[in-house]
């Protein structure tokens, strides 16, 4: 089936927060003087990778280890031709299994789910736009968000429904963040040793098959959501965004019991009760743990690991590319965000996953890019990048407007932000602290042009 939003889905894809992606076009006067070289991506893991899968153009690549040891890898909207404009075999999610330890050297894919073919993972239609848009529940596509193998066996994946790609020129309607807009999260269950087959979660407390986060209240700050279980804990903790990218908006953190996932009323929110004390609450508030850049730029998609024994956020951070913030427990303290990918490297690059073989020194990081009309302009899919995700806490001369400078979990009780307030500081003050904790790798010329396009 024809992807029916055509090329013109690059139009937010593109736009993680206004200029965001197109930042690299902003940058063409940027002076280059003494940039640090690029070593590069490590290589390609969609394209040919994936042509004896049956599909060359894909994007995302969430991963999870299983209780087996291997990773499983979900993409999105996935097409036999590198690039969706009249593409074939529309399917999204489809699935990759991956064993080698060596990732350093790049990731290999074992095989798919699907057997010969990579299938749609998940039973359900793509819609027309039009009726997508209208008539509740009905989706243009599910798109991957993660999955976790729970200690029982049973894996879970989450997904958003596309209620529109907020395309106006075809009568989309964006999202009030400007992008485009879900009906859902929805969870699936698959109870098979490898994750074959799929159904949606069934809901205990209804005697339904209705684990839906429906994109209203406090669940509307989970469209977007990655899951980390924390060792010797009982919980799933579940990181989450708006939906689409959502100018000015954070992340946000909520938990439930591993085997409790299908109870709604066990969920609990992350949150600042407004007299600045953080703790779990039923009913909320749920207060981000980490924000957008400034009011016009969004943070895009995330993913979440546990990484020699520290949390690790990685997402896009506005037009500042690709980056990653690290904490001792999954609550915080947040560590500054570090800089691993920019769009001057990658153009039009987004969701960046940090792979769970990795260390802290030494990180593989998946990182899609959509269509662009560079030297890159028919790759549709997803890269494999190295790099450090040790990121610093304080700086000392601007420690005083941080508030956060200690790398400490963030306990009930706590009272104050939770990640360094690197937003409030003057653009000269934001390129210095940016650059200090970036990967070496990264031009500290391309995160200076970037923060002055954005901000300008």
């Amino acid at each position: 089936m024809r992807y029916s939003g055509g090329f013109s889905r690059a139009t937010f894809l593109k736009g993680a927060a206004g200029v965001v992606l197109g930042a690299s076009g902003l940058l063409g006067g940027v002076a280059r003087a003494g940039a640090v070289t690029a070593s590069g991506p490590v290589k390609d893991l969609t394209g040919e990778e994936t042509a004896r899968f049956g599909f060359r153009g894909t994007d995302l690549g969430f991963t999870a280890r299983t209780n087996h040891g291997y990773c499983i890898s979900i993409f999105g909207d996935t097409f036999d031709q590198p690039v969706p404009q009249g593409g074939t075999g529309w399917r999204s999610p489809v699935g990759l299994r991956q064993s080698n330890a060596d990732i350093q050297n790049g990731i290999r894919w074992d095989n798919c789910i699907g057997g010969d073919r990579a299938k749609q993972m998940l039973p359900y239609d793509h819609r027309d736009p039009v009726t997508a848009r209208n008539e509740a529940g009905q989706v243009v596509t599910e798109i991957p968000n993660d999955l976790i193998h729970l200690p029982d066996g049973r894996y879970i994946m989450t997904t958003f429904g596309v209620r529109d790609w907020a395309i106006q020129s075809e009568g989309g309607i964006p999202s009030p963040g400007g992008s485009w807009r879900t009906w859902y999260s929805r969870q699936w269950t698959s109870t098979e040793t490898h994750a074959e087959n799929w159904v949606r979660t069934w809901n205990l407390e209804t005697n339904q098959e209705n684990m839906d986060f429906w994109n209203e209240g406090l669940w509307s700050h989970f469209q977007n959501n990655s899951m980390i279980m924390w060792p010797n804990e009982p919980f799933v903790y579940i990181y989450g965004t708006n939906e689409g990218r959502w100018n000015g908006g954070g992340i946000h953190l909520m938990r439930v019991p591993w085997d409790k996932m299908w109870n709604r009323s066990e969920y609990r929110f992350w949150g600042d009760d407004g007299a600045g004390h953080w703790d779990w609450r039923p009913d909320g508030p749920s207060t981000p743990i980490i924000g957008a850049p400034s009011p016009w730029e969004a943070i895009g998609e995330i993913s979440a690991q546990v990484i020699d024994g520290r949390a690790v956020l990685s997402f896009l951070n506005g037009g500042r590319g690709a980056v990653t913030q690290t904490a001792p427990y999954p609550t915080g303290l947040w560590s500054a965000p570090r800089t691993q990918v920019t769009p001057v490297q990658a153009p039009y690059l987004y969701a960046p996953i940090v792979h769970p073989y990795s260390s802290m020194g030494s990180a593989q990081l998946i990182v899609s890019q959509w269509v662009n009309p560079g030297p890159d302009s028919s790759f549709y899919g997803a890269r494999q990048w190295s790099g450090s995700i040790e990121g610093t806490v304080r700086s000392r001369a601007l420690a005083d407007k941080l508030v956060v400078t200690r790398d400490e979990p963030a306990l009930p009780g706590h009272r104050g932000p939770v990640s360094p307030q690197w937003q409030q500081l003057p653009v000269v003050d934001q390129i210095a602290y940016l650059s200090d904790n970036c990967d070496r790798r990264v031009s500290r010329d391309d995160i200076a042009g970037l923060t002055r396009s954005v901000r300008g």
